[in-house]
């Protein structure tokens, strides 16, 4: 019984602190629009800071247009066709 128990409480302890963690990602989502190659994606992501979430949605969407690593670099170093951050 008391093992059952200790385990409950890991479990819920785990929990929590995932919970935490990712609630702390959030405080800001946006979503940049890239065009590579005759074709536009967007991506949208949540991170800790405007920077950084900017950062992971440029990224995101490139990585959805390109393939390596020369063609990724170039598309994360050009300007985004739109940027729209907000904090949720």
């Amino acid at each position: 019984m008391r093992k059952g128990l200790a385990i409950s409480v890991a479990i819920a302890l785990f929990g929590l602190a995932m919970w935490r963690v990712l609630a702390a990602e959030a405080a800001v989502e946006c979503e940049a629009c890239m065009a590579a190659g005759g074709r536009t994606a967007c991506g949208t992501v949540a991170a800790p800071t405007r920077d950084e979430a900017r950062a992971r949605a440029v990224s995101h969407a490139c990585g959805i247009l390109v393939n390596g690593v020369t063609a990724t670099l170039a598309c994360e170093r050009a300007t985004p066709l739109s940027l729209t951050c907000r904090e949720p």
